[in-house]
């Protein structure tokens, strides 16, 4: 694994930017969101990442994760 210099960081800041206008790797906060999430997140299961070994399959886990969170916190 390399290192985290400065031009790594660079990138992978470039990278996440990128990633987050398309796929909502951060912790959601409204409706919209929401629900721009669980259609990202069929569509990733759609294309194989329900299956553990596909290379999708971390993707829908994360965001997996932080729909999770949001409907933990919906009132009842």
């Amino acid at each position: 694994m390399e290192t985290l210099t400065a031009s790594i960081t660079s990138q992978v800041i470039n990278h996440y930017a990128l990633l987050c206008e398309t796929i909502p790797l951060y912790p959601i906060e409204n409706e919209h969101d929401y629900e721009f999430a669980i259609n990202v997140l069929n569509r990733l299961l759609d294309l194989g990442g329900a299956d553990e070994n596909h290379p999708l399959a971390r993707l829908v886990t994360a965001l997996g994760v932080f729909i999770e969170n949001y409907e933990q916190h919906l009132p009842n």
